[in-house]
């Protein structure tokens, strides 16, 4: 098999099922395209992981190579938020308070992992490092940075008395995200050193400040084409009073209302 055939097929077209899928489980008044649009997804996704073997010729495998060699501590970490958020004080779906502890324990054992990977056994891929891998990992760190300062704004102005939430949250981003980070920006690890380690943050910020800005500037454009839209419209035409028999209408449905009202 060609290798454009190769990737073609053990690449592209599962990693084109993700989308496809996601988009068929949010279609509306079809239940069937709803039941098989999330099953489709996972099937893809499971497929581009596979890639490293199904299409090795392609260079787009890395990727899933890597999606592959993180799905270990990111679900270990998609786990342990979960046991956190309804181990806790939630209105619905509660559990047990242990598995708040549990889930603690899921998203710490996450971190050392994904940590553990980047100084001693980071993905290999053609024998070396998989190309992917660094830009994945600085963008990982920056965003959880970004993410917890956010989630503990956002509880601690919305949320009642989170106030201890919210402190654990910072506690938790300071104490192992942002020494980490620093510590590997300064450390040379066995596969990494500190100035590559660098060169990813930075790439990394700028892809993240790229994308921020970029957002801000789509909402302000959308924003600004919607007023320029609404000052153009004509003023409303003005309504008739109404006749004496739509006068008559409505004060017999109101005595119909509270004549019921009152028979209850």
């Amino acid at each position: 098999m060609e290798a454009w055939i190769s990737a073609l097929v053990g690449y592209w077209f599962p990693f084109a099922l993700v989308p496809l899928g996601i988009w068929l489980s949010l279609v509306r008044g079809n239940e069937k395209l709803q039941k098989i649009g999330l099953p489709l997804a996972v099937l893809g996704i499971i497929f581009v992981m596979a890639s490293p073997w199904t299409a090795p010729e392609s260079d787009s495998s890395a990727s899933g190579h890597l999606l592959l060699s993180i799905a270990g501590p990111v679900l270990l970490l998609a786990w342990g938020c979960f046991l956190a958020i309804f181990g806790g004080q939630v209105p619905v779906g509660r559990l047990p308070p242990v598995a708040r502890k549990g889930g603690y324990a899921a998203i710490l054992l996450g971190i050392s992992w994904l940590a553990f990977m980047h100084y001693e056994a980071p993905p290999i891929w053609r024998g070396d490092i998989n190309p992917f891998w660094g830009a994945w990992w600085a963008v990982f760190i920056l965003s959880a940075i970004m993410s917890s300062g956010l989630l503990a704004q956002v509880t601690h102005t919305i949320g009642d008395m989170r106030t201890k939430e919210t402190i654990l949250m910072v506690s938790i981003c300071f104490s192992f995200v942002l020494l980490g980070l620093i510590f590997f920006m300064l450390v040379d690890t066995n596969a990494t050193s500190a100035e590559q380690f660098r060169t990813d943050i930075w790439l990394a910020g700028a892809d993240l400040f790229g994308t921020v800005i970029g957002g801000l500037l789509a909402i302000a454009i959308f924003a600004i084409v919607i007023t320029i839209y609404e000052r153009n419209l004509p003023e409303p035409a003005k309504t008739n009073p109404l006749s004496i028999m739509e006068k008559e209408r409505v004060t017999e449905i109101l005595k119909d209302v509270v004549g019921g009202e009152k028979d209850e």
